[in-house]
This record gives C-alpha cells, structure tokens and sequence, in this order.
C-alpha cells in the first residue's frame, strides 16, 4: 500500500439522525468526499486516492487497517457532523500520529465542541444538489494547499513539541492538567492562575499563552491578553496572529485611538495572508474597517468572510448591517436567506442546549436574526434571556453598537428600537 497517495476518510457511515434529521453519510461520501479527493493534485504528480476502511474488501480485522490509514496515511479528511464518537476516537489518534496532514470539515450548522475549537473546521454542504460542486471544490482547494504547504496542524503534536523542549517537570504537568480541569469546570480564574504559574515555572511556549491568551480575552483582560499573542504569534503560532489584531483594535478603541497604538489592520491581514481562508480573521478585518466608518471596505470583507465561511453567523449578521448602514434597508434573498434560515435553526438548537452554547452570542445573534423576519416579540424574549448569560458589561455595549449600526442607516424593522433601549437600560444599571 502507498500511503503517500492515500487520503483516508473518518467520517460516519450510513444514515445517521442529526439534529433531527437524517444524513445518508454514505451519500456524502460518493458525492461530495469521493470525487474532492480524486480532484486533488500531489505535488509530485498524479493525484490523492482516497479510501475508506468500509470500503476496502480485507480479510484482515476492520480496525487494523483503519490504524494502519490513520498512522501513514499522507492525508485524512475528518466530518465531525454529528460529534460520532468513534470520529472523535480517530481523529485523535490521528492528531497523534501525524503533525500535519488533517483537514476537519462539517457541516454548515453543526457544532464545534470545546476540546477541537482550536482546530479548523471548514464548512461543507451537500443539500440542495447544486451544492456539491461547490463543496468539492472547497475540499479539493483545502487539500491542495495543505499538501503544497505541509503546515503543521495536530494540536496534540504541537502542545508536545513544546512541553518536549524544556525540561520534564512533573510538577509543570501537574499545573497544566489542572488548568485543562479548571476550564472543563468553567472555573476560568483558577485555569488562568493555574496557567500564569506554569508559563512562569518553565512552560513559557507559543501554545500555552495562546491558551491563556484566550482565556484573558474571554474576561475582558485585553491588555494581558495582547501580551500573550504578541509572545505567541513572535513564535510562529499562526492563528495568534489573528488574536493579536483584535486584541490590538480592542485596546486602540477602548484607549480613544491614540496614533501610536497599531490598530490591529496590519496583524490581521498578515494573518489573512498566512490562511486566506481564515473566515474570523477576514471578518475581525471587517470589524475594523467598520469602527473606522470605512464601511464599503467593511462591506466587502464580511462579504468574503460569509461566503469563505458558508455562511457562519457572526459575518452573515455583520454583512445585513453594515448593508442596512449603507444602502438604509436590508435586502436578504437568495444564497443568504438560505444561510439566515440554516444560522437560525442552528442558534435556537445552541440556545436550548444546558448550558446554552456560546452564550451570550448564540442569543443575540437570534434575536437579531428574529427582528430581520418579523418576530418583535420573540426577538426581545431572547435578548433578555441573552442579557441574562452576559458574564461582562462589554459583551453587551458590543452587541448594542451593531444594532445602532441599522439604527443609523434608517432601517426600519418591528422591534429594533425596544432591543436597542433594553440593552440601554441594561447598561445604565
């Protein structure tokens, strides 16, 4: 077996029930996996061959051979749709196998659990038919350029890597398995207590402040943070380069725009240069770009960040904004009414969730979703119960800025006015 040709597919087979409905995975591999992979050049000639171990007629036991493709495969291809356990089983075994060579898709509207938020997933869709191009093309272009670039993307070998340089110290082991148990608990002081000694004791790497980083960041710490990106992305960590640029333009607003603070433009587009396909990047840019009234340039980069992200709800809100800013209405149809009704279904599944998902944006991100069809009542139900999950005063300014925005620009819709004055009102107490 060439396992230098090989893309091996984790992914689950036959039909499964996903979030109430049925996914024929079988189908998906077929159509849209199947071919994607078939598409993709090696770089030193002839294309990837991609298998599954379903598929492969061995005498041999089913899992030896899956170990065997996780192991020296030169590509795996990961649908985390679902959140199968035996993907998840095998996806880590790969992460452990392998430093590079894994590309994680899903599904446009299925979640991301906490443990691989780290890693990318890219969006795919397979419904309606005409779809299927499209995601093929994704695969094959995310393939491609993993095989030309051979970036290290396993959290686990990268996370070892580092611990591997310094000295084995058992009680810096001790300190970052307690971080990893404090942030399971949601106890986010003590991870970053427990965090703060272990880079100070020995476990000063790019990996540990990225961590640490974030959670600073989730607290509203923006200057320690920044400090943390900063280290970070100076050693090579990608994605703290994106970080480091909202951290940037968070500290350079908050501060009144002094002229020698960078705005965090110049990160985020370097960091968009490293990953063009990185969508929250592409859209932090955009962020920017509409906090300085630059809003055509906004426009377009939420734009591309929406259509780069098939349609995430974080650009595809922004984008009817910035949208209803500029032109005074927002005008939702086709590909992006699709996407709006896709981000709702999945919100209000998020929502519902104990504990909700990504509160407090899953909520205000429905509620705003609510106000574009009509539903007033509904729309400010859940702002209140969003009001309720937001841990820090600036979650909430954040979401009353955006909404100002179609205020501003004169759009008219039921219930945006009442939103606006609630969380006003919030703010004043």
């Amino acid at each position: 077996m060439d396992y230098d040709r090989i893309c091996f597919v984790v992914m689950p087979f036959g039909k499964k029930t996903v979030d109430g409905r049925e996914v024929d995975f079988n189908h998906i591999y077929r159509s849209v996996f199947e071919p994607a992979i078939a598409a993709t050049p090696l770089p030193e000639g002839g294309f990837l061959e991609p298998r599954r171990s379903d598929q492969d007629m061995f005498t041999t036991v089913i899992t030896h051979d899956m170990f065997h493709y996780l192991e020296y495969s030169r590509m795996a291809l990961t649908d985390i749709t679902g959140l199968n356990a035996n993907v998840f089983f095998e996806l880590g075994v790969r992460l452990r196998a392998q430093q590079s060579g894994t590309a994680v898709f899903r599904q446009v509207d299925a979640e991301i659990p906490f443990d691989i938020r780290q890693i990318k997933a890219f969006p795919y869709e397979y419904e309606p038919d005409e779809k299927i191009a499209e995601s093929r093309s994704l695969i094959t272009q995310v393939l491609t350029e993993s095989l030309k670039h051979h970036r290290p993307d396993s959290p686990v070998r990268l996370a070892l890597a580092q611990q591997q340089e310094q000295a084995a110290d058992p009680r810096i082991d001790k300190l970052l398995l307690e971080a990893e148990n404090a942030v399971r608990n949601d106890d986010k002081p003590v991870a970053i207590m427990k965090l703060r000694t272990a880079v100070r004791d020995g476990a000063d790497n790019a990996y540990t402040r990225m961590k640490l980083g974030l959670l600073l960041k989730e607290r509203g710490q923006w200057d320690r943070a920044l400090e943390q990106f900063e280290t970070a992305s100076a050693r090579g960590y990608g994605d703290a380069l994106r970080e480091q640029g909202i951290a940037e333009n968070k500290l350079y607003e908050a501060k009144g725009r002094p002229i020698d603070m960078p705005t965090g433009e110049d990160a985020l587009r370097r960091a968009i240069r490293l990953e063009p396909d990185d969508y929250d990047a592409i859209a932090s840019l955009g962020g920017i770009l509409k906090r300085q009234r630059r809003y055509d340039e906004a426009l377009a980069a939420y734009r591309q960040a929406t259509d780069v992200s098939c349609g995430h709800p974080y650009p595809l809100l922004n984008e009817f904004k910035i949208q209803g800013r500029v032109d005074g209405k927002v005008e939702i149809t086709g590909q992006r009414r699709a996407w709006l009704r896709q981000a709702k279904a999945a919100r209000q599944k998020q929502v519902r969730d104990d504990p909700p998902y990504d509160a407090p944006w899953s909520f205000f991100d429905l509620s705003e979703m609510h106000l574009y069809d009509g539903e007033q009542d509904e729309a400010l139900k859940v702002l209140r119960e969003g009001i309720e999950h937001s841990g820090y005063g600036w979650m909430l300014a954040t979401h009353l800025e955006s909404l100002r925005l179609l205020q501003s620009g004169g759009v008219q819709l039921a219930g945006l006015d009442e939103c606006i004055s609630l969380l006003e009102a919030e703010l004043a107490t």
